[in-house]
């Protein structure tokens, strides 16, 4: 019998994004989507009503009273790791795959290929990201177009590749390296954002992997990165790389100039 597989994710994306995000994984044989909104949307709530292989949360008020942390937790990352382990407590597939509404599997098939192969010594398979580049004028595929890998050989070849930009970057992309992966289920362990929080015995999926639109949109990329640059301050480390710093400091300074806002 093939393994089974599931997707969480907490969204606050429009409407669209978010079911094409749901329907695409379901469409690439995942068995459920475990949708957690960090915000009201009816829109999401109404279409998905009709999709049974979609299982819908308002992550309201009444429903952190009645979490096991009592109240939200302030930033995503917290809400995101909360919602994951209550999937994965409930699941009901032999893996579940936590991930963001702008990453998405890029074959099935081929995924529960790595799954099958995946011995039962492993329990954590990590997807290695590749990350949508715009070239050219946006199409209406979303999947069309150019994606790139993390370049090893950054530090020597990246100022040739991207000049002043080279700042910005973590190994030639915008976004993580870092990947996401599957948790085999019915361990009791608990979910982090890219792996488990504790270590587990894991191996690198070689021919499957994620789509990460780091944005959809120039828009999309302005207002994620904007919402980054007014988080609430945390005592804590920074949550982010010196690149992610970079770039949203970098786009925050330029956002009354729209064309160089655009531009960078």
């Amino acid at each position: 019998m093939q393994p089974t597989w599931s997707v969480v994710a907490t969204v606050d994306e429009p409407a669209p994004l978010v079911v094409a995000f749901v329907l695409h994984h379901l469409q690439a044989g995942a068995a459920l989507v475990d949708l957690f909104l960090d915000a009201p949307n009816a829109e999401v709530r109404d279409v998905l009503a009709l999709v049974t292989e979609a299982r819908v949360t308002l992550c309201d008020d009444a429903y952190w009273a009645a979490s096991p942390r009592k109240r939200k937790p302030k930033l995503h990352p917290g809400r995101q790791i909360a919602n994951a382990n209550l999937a994965y407590g409930r699941a009901r597939t032999d893996w579940l795959l936590h991930i963001d509404c702008d990453e998405f599997v890029r074959d099935g098939r081929v995924l529960v290929e790595e799954l099958a192969q995946t011995g039962s010594s492993r329990s954590f398979l990590r997807l290695a990201m590749a990350e949508r580049a715009y070239t050219g004028p946006q199409t209406e595929d979303l999947f069309e177009g150019v994606f790139r890998f993390p370049l090893e050989d950054f530090a020597k070849v990246g100022p040739a590749i991207y000049g002043d930009l080279v700042p910005l970057l973590k190994d030639g992309i915008t976004g993580h390296k870092a990947g996401k992966g599957l948790l085999r289920t019915g361990l009791g362990v608990k979910m982090g954002i890219h792996s488990p929080e504790a270590r587990q015995p894991q191996r690198t999926a070689k021919a499957a992997r994620l789509l990460h639109f780091d944005g959809l949109t120039r828009l999309h990329y302005m207002i994620k990165l904007l919402r980054r640059a007014h988080e609430p301050p945390v005592k804590t480390p920074p949550r982010h790389g010196p690149p992610r710093i970079a770039q949203f400091e970098r786009l925050d300074a330029l956002i009354r100039d729209p064309d160089a806002a655009a531009s960078l």
